[in-house]
Parts: C-alpha cells; structure tokens; sequence
C-alpha cells in the first residue's frame, strides 16, 4: 500500500513503511531479479516513476514478453510513468528485437522492456534503452534510477502523461524478408531446406512466423506462448532444454535446427546431425558477409575471429562479455557486427542492437548462396570455421570466487599473458582460457580453446583441479 505525503514541491512515496534496498536486482546490463521475493507489481510502479523523473522522457514506449506476471508489471510501470508525465507508447507482447525495431523507428525518446529473457519461469526483470534505443545500464544512469527508487521521493507532476498503443510487427516482418537473397542469387531454393524452429513457449513468434513464411519445410516445435515455459527451460545453452530440438531435427532428417530463448534476442543452431553450434561459430559464419570493417567480439569467443579479420582486411576488437557492454563497443567503434557466447548477435544496421531474426536470416542465406559444386551440410560448412579445439561453456558454483580467480592467476603464473578485461584470461602459444562470473547466475563461466584436443583436455583438467578447492 502506498501512502502519499504532499510536501512543498514533492510527492514522498513510502514504499512498505521505510528505505529499500535494490541492489540484488540492478544488475550490469539490465534488472533481474525473483517475482515477488525481489521484483512485485510495487518495484515495477516505482520504477516507472524513478525512471521518468531520472531520464525525463516525453514520450516512452513500453513492451512486455510472454510471462505470467509481466502484463500487470506492464499495467504499474505505465501507471508509474504517467504520474510522472511522460506519455507511453504501448508495444504490446513483444519480442525484444520487435521491441527494439519499434524503438527505432517509432524515434522515442526512451523505453523499457519487460523481461527476465533467457531466465527460468520464476524471474522477470526490465532492460532500459535512452534514444535510438541506447541500452542504460549501470554505467550510464541505471544505479541513479536505483537510487531514486530507494528514496521513493519523487517531483510532483500536475498532468498525467497519455497512453496510446501502437504495433510494429507487420513492418518489422517485412524488413526481416527484405534479407533474404533475392531470388536469381539463390542457388539452393527455400522450399528445399528443411527446418526445425524450437520457439521455447516464448514471445519470438514474429521470427518465426517470418521464418516459416520463408521457408516452407518448416517445423515449429514449442509454439504457444506460456509463461511457465512448459516445453522446457527458455535458455537455449543449456543441453538439457536442446533435447527436443535436437530430437525433432534426427527424426525429421533436418537441415538444420533454430532455437530462440524467451524473449527471441538470443538464438542458438545444431546442425543436422544434432550437434550444437557454438555462437562464436556463427560470428565467424557471419563475417564472411564483410570485406572491411571493425568485428567485436567477447573474451570467451574463439581467437581464429581475430585472425580471421586480419587475414580478411578486417579489424577485430575485444569487449567484455555483456549485452550493454558490446552495444557500448560497437557504438564507439562503429563497427558491423558484434557476436557474444551466449547466441546475442548486434548489427550496425540494426543501431548497433541485438538481432535474432537478422542472424537467423543471415545464416540461412549462407546455405541458400552456395553453389552446386560447393554445396555441404550446415556441419561441413561450420566444422571448418575454426582449426582449434574449443571446450564449450563450462558453469560451475563455487563458494568463493575471490579465491578461484587467485587460484588461477597463480597456478598460471607464467603465463604469456593474463588480462583482467573480464574476469581473468589466460594466453599461452598453444592455449587459452577465460573464468568470469556470471551476470545473471552464481557461476563461475569458463572457456578454453586449444591447437590440440590432447592440450585442451590437459588444460580442461588443469582447471578443474583448481576449482575443486573453492567449490
């Protein structure tokens, strides 16, 4: 229950009776946090009431994923934003990349989208976007937005802002068909690639519904969208939620198989033999697109990327891992795409945003585009990408995380290189290996990339020796 205490130009809200703490749900890149324990329909009021009064929007355009709670999240941020003056745009159930076409071409001054993305069922959250949908993260105005929400004391408004609704879908539909190659450039048809899209019961259905429109010989697996995701898990790098994607595509004799997480900015691929692809794997894929440029790429991404773009003329540019932190590099840099281990991939074109369709369409451009003498499977086109030995993500809880990371600085201690960009990378001629924790999760996130599958299980082992004594 709120009560509201007029005092001289302020309305005090006092949000159950004293000072809250948010710091558990302001996360790096975005909110996230567990519904009620840490995020209600109240954090979602003050938070449309802290972020009007912080950024000063006119005019905020408002989504929301496939959730359960997320609708009346919609209904108390909006009532929150209103009563601080800023009229809303309602985008309605949207996926994250709709989301962001919308911000884009709708020019609003600002926007939030209400999701926990790849998160189980019993989470929710919110990304923030400024102009040209500009991420706002902890960097750049989230933790004053925190702030504001802890003091729960706010400017009194006299006009309430408007609400309007507006869709985006059937243009957003049409730009993602424009990519597709055109016909006299095609050498495979659409209709002969067989494909299984796994929508993961969440809110990609525009992607899918482009892909399918597309690609006729295609199966959707996980279509309706629920907000206890009870196909599986929304989060499309954990083995256990590929099992039915890889099943559909063995039993289906696939080419190959797409997998969305819950609000469709992430995809992942298997090909179709069922084996996962690794997202930096299709970065690769997608830099045969460009002869010039700058590629951003993250510390857990294969080091053929940079080598690859110097070979290509290209110019590739380490960031760290992170949604807002790649967006940031990409900006800076200007550069064309930008890929991260987790299946985000960002484009110049897309203001320098994350796109899971344009990949989607991207990729099967490449298999459209390839010659009859030239033509493989989708696992011979990738196996070749990279000549090193990569071990996947491994996650792992630990109970001190501090003391891992010196466990690991010093059993490598002479190492060629060790950069603390984002957690700890460790260079060596014949390997290397990155540990950071996770974001979102309370994990330890390791990779390691080797020139030998014999040094990469010596190394893989290495490490988990060390962790052993921290977990």
């Amino acid at each position: 229950m709120f009560t509201k205490y007029l005092y001289n130009t302020y309305v005090i809200d006092l949000v159950g009776g004293g000072m809250n703490n948010y710091d558990d749900v302001f996360k790096s890149y975005d909110i996230r946090g567990i519904v009620p324990k840490q995020i209600d329909n109240n954090f979602a009021y003050i938070l449309g009431k802290a972020f009007s009064t912080h950024v000063m929007p006119k005019e905020v355009a408002v989504g929301y994923d496939g959730r359960s709670t997320s609708k009346k999240f919609f209904e108390r941020l909006v009532k929150g934003l209103r009563e601080q003056g800023s009229d809303v745009v309602d985008l309605g159930q949207v996926s994250t990349p709709l989301f962001y076409f919308g911000m884009i071409k709708g020019k609003y001054d600002a926007g939030i989208m209400i999701t926990a993305s790849h998160n189980s069922k019993n989470y929710n959250g919110f990304k923030l976007l400024g102009k040209n949908g500009e991420p706002i993260h902890n960097g750049n105005g989230s933790l004053q937005i925190k702030e504001l929400m802890e003091e729960a004391k706010f400017p009194y408004v006299k006009s309430t802002g408007k609400l309007k609704s507006k869709k985006w879908e059937n243009d957003y539909k049409k730009f993602l068909k424009d990519m597709l190659l055109v016909k006299t450039k095609q050498k495979t048809k659409p209709k002969d690639l067989k494909i299984i899209v796994d929508q993961s019961n969440g809110v990609g259905f525009a992607e899918v519904d482009v892909i399918s429109k597309l690609f006729p010989n295609t199966k959707v697996i996980n279509s309706r969208i629920a907000g206890t995701f009870p196909g599986h898990d929304p989060n499309p790098l954990k083995p256990q939620n590929l099992k039915q994607l890889i099943s559909a595509v063995k039993k289906e004799k696939a080419d190959l198989g797409i997998i969305f997480d819950g609000d469709a900015d992430r995809v992942c691929f298997v090909d179709e033999k069922g084996e996962f692809v690794r997202p930096d794997l299709i970065l690769l894929l997608l830099m045969d697109d460009l002869k010039k440029g700058k590629i951003v790429y993250e510390v857990r991404s294969s080091k053929y990327i940079p080598e690859k773009a110097n070979k290509s003329g290209m110019h590739a540019i380490l960031s760290k891992a992170g949604r807002t932190n790649i967006v940031d590099v990409m900006r800076n840099e200007q550069a064309e795409i930008g890929g991260e281990g987790s299946g985000h991939y960002f484009y110049k074109n897309f203001k320098y945003l994350d796109c899971a369709g344009i990949t989607v369409i991207r990729v099967l451009n490449r298999l459209l585009a390839m010659k009859p003498d030239e033509k493989k499977t989708f696992s011979e086109l990738v196996i070749n990408l990279s000549p090193y030995f990569h071990s996947g993500e491994v996650n792992l809880k630990v109970k001190n995380s501090s003391k891992a990371f010196l466990l690991i600085e010093q059993g490598f201690k002479d190492a060629k290189k060790t950069l603390f960009l984002d957690g700890i990378s460790i260079y060596y001629d014949e390997y290397w290996f990155n540990v950071r924790k996770s974001n979102t999760e309370p994990l330890l996130r390791i990779n390691t990339e080797a020139n030998s599958k014999k040094k990469l299980d010596e190394i893989t082992g290495k490490i988990g020796k060390l962790m052993k004594l921290v977990r």
